[in-house]
């Protein structure tokens, strides 16, 4: 368990003495679910902060007609209901779900207040998790303003050239990009054809390759 909590954000540049006596002075509770079980139900009070230990989990949406939508997929060592932990209303905006079988580590808030006032490296970390969130957010709350599929594509982009000097921008999925785009998987693949067969860019199931600069920053500037 140990070395799962070394490898998540919060324990981050913490040494295993100071993480095991954390375990031994505040509360928590190790709780297994099986595959499709649910963790957290939308609407439900968040009292505590979670850690995943093992399997895999995700947070989805269900809507009454019976579509869902994935929001995000949590793995060993991903964290969740953090922000949501401080917040005023504390109630889960989606259902998270194990998708196989899970052990979660879950923090009430007087621990994680605790372990805060004790460890100025955890408070560190969280604070910087929840300012990351927030510049996340806003990033995708700027995509989603954009008027086309394809300015949005073209921002994504422009963003990562500008940040990371290279022309390859990485993916996990065109579905998971589609997500955070905030449009349908069909509309976004579509989407890529085209700008492949203007000659702006190439991609593979693992990146999208900028092959015309110039031609991508018109299209997004375009009026």
């Amino acid at each position: 368990m140990i070395n799962v909590l070394k490898n998540t954000c919060f324990f981050k540049g913490i040494e295993e003495k100071e993480i095991n006596d954390i375990l031994k002075s505040e509360l928590y509770l190790i709780k297994e679910y099986k595959k499709n079980e649910v963790i957290a139900n939308q609407g439900e009070k968040c009292n505590s902060l979670s850690v995943i230990l093992e399997g895999k989990a995700v947070i989805q949406t269900i809507y009454e007609n019976g579509k869902v939508l994935t929001l995000a997929n949590f793995n060993v060592s991903d964290v969740f209901a953090e922000a949501l932990l401080f917040s005023k209303d504390k109630e889960y905006p989606a259902t998270v779900m194990a998708v196989e079988n899970c052990k979660v580590l879950s923090f009430p808030k007087n621990s994680v207040l605790g372990i805060m006032q004790k460890n100025t490296k955890f408070a560190e970390n969280l604070l910087q998790l929840l300012s990351q969130k927030i510049v996340i957010l806003n990033r995708k709350i700027n995509l989603i303003e954009l008027d086309s599929i394809r300015r949005k594509v073209c921002k994504i982009l422009l963003d990562n050239y500008k940040k990371n000097n290279t022309y390859s921008y990485k993916i996990s999925s065109k579905k998971e990009l589609a997500e955070e785009l905030g449009i349908p998987r069909p509309s976004l693949s579509r989407e890529l054809i085209n700008m492949k067969d203007l000659g702006l860019i190439d991609f593979n199931l693992k990146e999208i390759i900028i092959t015309d600069l110039e031609g991508l920053e018109d299209e997004f500037f375009i009026e």
